[in-house]
């Protein structure tokens, strides 16, 4: 018998039947390891579990909402401003044009809506909402159980709106120990077995005519929760590690950039939608970044002019940006190693760091999410080598449906993308963009070798099941204690 199940037996032998609470401050031991021993004992006949029902109400973002005020309230409010009518037209949210004629709050006619007697009162604040009052009382936890069993109809109307949620749970009230319980405890001698051995013990010699508790090591323990890394940077080592366990070097460029090395230098012309306000921040603090390399800027400002047959703005170039993508790490470095000798060629580099898109946020997309890019820089390389690569490179990670498809970007030619389509969304995620670097921004930098490139999001990699199986790519950046703690290991 286990230590937790002996210590159970023998309290409940002169108590008979106790509580959680008590056994929990009588026994010393977590309310986790109890019901494990209950369970245990339960299925030797050796306890009776009683059990009761209760009901718990969670309510949903929509209901936390609400709490401030339903859609049929702003409604019938905004009516009483505009003098208590108003056309049915203008009227977006039509769920709430719905819950106030049935309230008897408005009334339409000809496509005109007015308040009601009822409706004026409410929105003038003689009247109440039972309805919000319910939601108010039930989010409160006062009184919560009354309030499902008073206002049946009020909780299964809010349950229909999508509001609340009402679980029922099953909560240990007693444990009593059986008949069979209390001979198994005589069996056993009143309980004398040994689980631990101690100094004491040993110098007494009393282990002699003792026996000792099988060590189980199944038995449930309490949870513990030891130090983890965020799961973003612990799947960042992760890819990290994966680049140069391929034998790519890291390096790294600044957060802060300029439109030169974010955009220009990479043959994205200077009217194109990417560089408007709602695609990218761009900074007052500083408001320019100079561009040091003269040579660089020159080669850029020809390769603008020639290619885009526009006039290419130095001071556009100069405009301060948080970087949208780590490609401008590349562009740096394909610049600095423009003049490397022959024989250190491939040269193998990756980044990871943040970026940032100012743009809608959804379960795919962040203002501010981390990307891995890579380069290759050599001789005679081909659309080939980099199809190797990325396959290599998403195997290591455990994707085996990964697809390429030709695409298009600015700065590479010709260009693919690799995406899967994930079973759980129904949806197609895109991974990574790449190409070969066009050799109008290879000769800009200065080179005349031929440039692999690709760039791609660590989070949408997260919500590949085979990694983390991430319903959102905000999911773990809600601070929710609970997933971080109990999120699951790494397959990959």
């Amino acid at each position: 018998m286990h230590e937790y199940e002996l210590k159970l037996l023998s309290l409940l032998k002169e108590k008979n039947s106790a509580g959680l609470d008590y056994l929990e401050k009588n026994l010393g031991m977590g309310r986790d390891a109890i019901m494990w021993a209950a369970e245990s004992l339960m299925g030797k006949n050796a306890v009776s579990i009683e059990r009761v029902i209760s009901k718990n109400v969670e309510l949903s973002a929509e209901g936390k909402t609400d709490l401030e005020g339903f859609p049929e309230e702003a409604l019938i409010g905004e009516l009483y401003k505009a003098g208590g009518h108003g056309k049915v037209s203008g009227i977006k949210n039509q769920v709430s044009l719905s819950w106030a004629k049935r309230n008897g709050w408005i009334s339409i006619d000809k496509g005109e809506v007015r308040l009601t007697g009822a409706g004026k009162d409410v929105a003038a604040g003689k009247g109440s909402y039972g309805l919000r009052e319910l939601l108010v009382g039930l989010s409160s936890g006062k009184g919560g159980q009354n309030l499902l069993s008073r206002d049946k109809e009020g909780v299964e109307t809010l349950i229909r709106r999508g509001l609340v949620e009402v679980k029922e749970r099953s909560m240990v009230k007693s444990v009593s120990i059986t008949e069979a319980g209390r001979e198994m405890l005589e069996a056993l001698g009143g309980g004398n077995e040994i689980g631990a051995l101690s100094k004491e013990i040993i110098k007494s010699g009393s282990w002699k005519s003792a026996g000792f508790r099988p060590y189980d090591i199944n038995a449930e323990v309490d949870r513990t929760f030891p130090a983890r890394l965020h799961p973003v940077r612990e799947f960042i080592n992760f890819v990290r590690h994966k680049w140069l366990e391929m034998g790519f070097i890291e390096v790294s460029g600044p957060i802060v950039e300029s439109s030169f090395w974010n955009f220009d230098a990479l043959f994205s012309p200077q009217d194109h939608p990417t560089r408007e306000m709602q695609d990218t921040f761009f900074l007052s603090n500083p408001r320019e970044i100079s561009i040091e390399d003269l040579e660089a800027l020159e080669r850029v400002r020809k390769m603008h002019t020639a290619g885009w047959k526009e006039v290419w703005m130095e001071g556009l170039a100069k405009q301060a940006v948080l970087r949208t993508h780590t490609t401008s790490v590349s562009a740096h470095f394909i610049r600095k190693l423009s003049n490397t000798l022959n024989e250190n060629y491939p040269l193998r580099l990756f980044s990871v760091g943040s970026v940032f898109r100012n743009e809608s946020i959804d379960y795919k997309h962040l203002a501010e999410l981390h990307q891995y890019d890579g380069i290759i820089i050599g001789n005679n390389l081909t659309l080939a080598n980099l199809i190797d690569t990325l396959k290599k490179f998403y195997g290591k990670l455990g994707f085996d449906n990964v697809k390429l498809r030709p695409s298009y970007f600015p700065f590479t030619e010709p260009s693919l993308e690799a995406f899967y389509y994930d079973e759980e969304h129904g949806d197609t995620i895109e991974l990574t963009g790449g190409g070969i670097i066009r050799k109008e921004i290879t000769k800009a930098m200065g080179t005349d070798r031929t440039v692999l490139a690709w760039g791609g999001g660590i989070e949408r990699l997260m919500i590949n099941s085979m990694v983390f199986g991430l319903d959102s790519i905000q999911t773990p950046y809600k601070n929710n204690l609970g997933w971080l703690r109990a999120r699951k290991n790494l397959k990959v």
